[in-house]
């Protein structure tokens, strides 16, 4: 370092108060008495000789000695504290070599040097804090994905095998897709001396609280005396709102919880010559050979709610099969997305029209379109539930 960038660092670092007064000094104390000490000593005409030399010098040097009297009081430190500031905009945030001596009285810059030093010490701790809280949130995430991904795989593991399906139809789909991965919607086939029960099943809840319901729905499924609902959907339904209940202890207003599902139970004898359907807030759909469908509806009551009374029923419907007829059970994920120009529920009159325009492909090409009329109609918007459609020709 020079001896002139020394001096000039020195000078910078005196307090612009003192720069001031000594300018003062200079221009308003020192000038008047070397003048009249001159006045003793010199001629009338040599300090007026004197007097018009100092002021064209003053004027000659004015803007150079206002150049560098405005750097040494103000532009150094400036300069200097612009340079720090950037440093810390491209991520250095402790440019300082040492900690700044404490401001004195009244020097700002100095004081605003100081804090420039702090503030950056405090910004680097709370990064290097965020730093390890966003590590943490990453190694939560990641366990928590893992932990997701394996509860997946204990929900399929619950699912009856695909294999059952293509034994009891020759042409079917089966479209199951969870909104979080894992979630609430659920199928149980079953089947008896006399035929195959099949149920679609939409359970509280989304994600992992909704894939627990689906555990719990499935192994009281399992648990159904058999004998006492074979060939009756309505009251195998009516069996497990109690079964729900009484797992629960949802029998009044005061219980602790409030869960259950909504479903589609059809039954299939072993002549396949007609289909029994049972609804709880689900609707059956059919098309048929000449072009037209139909929606039969279940009962609108869910089946082990607080507000489902225990005695609840349920209805049958029986639905003699013909030549070219396809069946459609499926939970309400589909018909309530929203999406379209006019972000409404997709609805059943557009699923209808949908299956009808459909229904002369095989159900693997109409699985495949009935997907992609899915995701272009949902377009942009949030996904809102878990989706399962079953559609089978018997």
């Amino acid at each position: 370092m020079s001896l002139t960038t020394r001096t000039l660092d020195t000078l910078a670092d005196i307090s612009i108060r003192t720069k001031i007064k000594i300018i003062l000094f200079l221009g308003l104390i020192l000038f008047p008495i070397v003048t009249l000490l001159l006045n003793d000593s010199l001629t009338q005409r040599e300090l007026s000789n004197f007097i018009a030399a100092w002021t064209a010098v003053s004027l000659l040097l004015f803007l150079p000695i206002t150049k560098g009297a405005l750097h040494i009081l103000v532009l150094r430190s400036v300069h200097y504290l612009n340079g720090l500031c950037e440093q810390m905009k491209e991520g250095n945030l402790r440019p300082f070599a040492t900690l700044p001596p404490e401001p004195k009285e009244g020097d700002e810059l100095q004081r605003l040097r100081h804090n420039m030093f702090w503030m950056g010490h405090v910004i680097h701790s709370r990064q290097q804090e965020l730093a390890t809280a966003m590590a943490d949130l990453k190694n939560a995430q990641t366990q928590m994905v893992s932990s997701i991904e394996y509860a997946s795989l204990i929900q399929r593991a619950f699912l009856p095998a695909r294999e059952e399906l293509n034994q009891l139809f020759t042409d079917h789909f089966l479209y199951w897709s969870q909104r979080d991965t894992v979630g609430g919607d659920s199928y149980w086939f079953k089947t008896t001396p006399s035929g195959t029960f099949i149920a679609i099943i939409d359970c509280t809840g989304h994600g992992v609280p909704g894939a627990f319901m689906t555990l719990i729905i499935h192994s009281l499924f399992e648990r159904l005396d058999m004998k006492a609902v074979d060939g009756d959907p309505a009251a195998l339904v009516s069996m497990m709102n109690n079964a729900i209940k009484n797992a629960l202890e949802q029998h009044d207003k005061g219980a602790a919880s409030d869960e259950g599902m909504d479903c589609s139970v059809c039954f299939i004898p072993t002549d396949k010559k007609a289909v029994r359907f049972a609804g709880a807030g689900n609707s059956l759909f059919l098309t048929f050979a000449d072009g037209t469908s139909k929606e039969i509806k279940g009962d609108r009551r869910g089946v082990g709610y607080v507000r489902t009374a225990s005695a609840a029923t349920y209805t049958n419907h029986d639905i003699s099969l013909h030549q070219g007829m396809r069946l459609y059970m499926l939970t309400d994920g589909l018909i309530d997305q929203i999406g379209g120009e006019k972000h409404l529920p997709f609805g059943k009159k557009r699923l209808m029209e949908l299956l009808q325009q459909t229904a002369h492909h095989d159900c693997a090409t109409q699985q495949q379109k009935l997907e992609q009329a899915f995701i272009d109609y949902k377009g942009i918007q949030a996904r809102r539930d878990d989706v399962t459609v079953l559609g089978f020709t018997v």
